[in-house]
């Protein structure tokens, strides 16, 4: 009798997820100088973040309040691969009163070419 062969499909990991951010989602009262820290479930590939991480304050709000559209100031994003975060650390304070939006785009990966599902996460400026 020929004998079978077996053959297995490698066993793939979970999707990676954001499990943190700091500050976390609509908060208030965060102070103007503030960084963003956003920690994910996997290891991610660092050069993969390139392009994949926009912060604005919220058009709707503006829209809302009658606030002039205002460009945010920039940043720079660095990823810690030991701790599994993302920073952003913003050129000058942001405006007080605003609420901020971080998006992550699909464009960000783990490690074995798995995408992170878009995220975004708010927060406001008070003091």
């Amino acid at each position: 009798a020929p004998a079978e062969t077996v053959t297995e499909a490698p066993i793939q990991a979970p999707p990676p997820q954001v499990v943190f951010s700091a500050p976390t989602a609509n908060e208030a009262d965060v102070p103007t100088g503030s960084r963003v820290r956003i920690q994910f479930s996997r290891d991610m590939q660092p050069e993969s973040f390139k392009g994949q991480v926009s912060a604005r304050y919220d058009a709707q709000e503006a829209t809302e309040h009658v606030i002039p559209p205002t460009p945010i100031p920039s940043f720079t994003a660095s990823f810690d691969q030991g701790r599994r975060v993302l920073e952003l650390r913003f050129a000058a304070p942001l405006d007080r009163f605003r609420t901020v939006v971080i998006s992550l785009g699909a464009g960000i990966l783990a490690f074995d070419k798995q995408p992170l599902a878009p995220y975004a996460v708010s927060y406001t400026h008070l003091r």
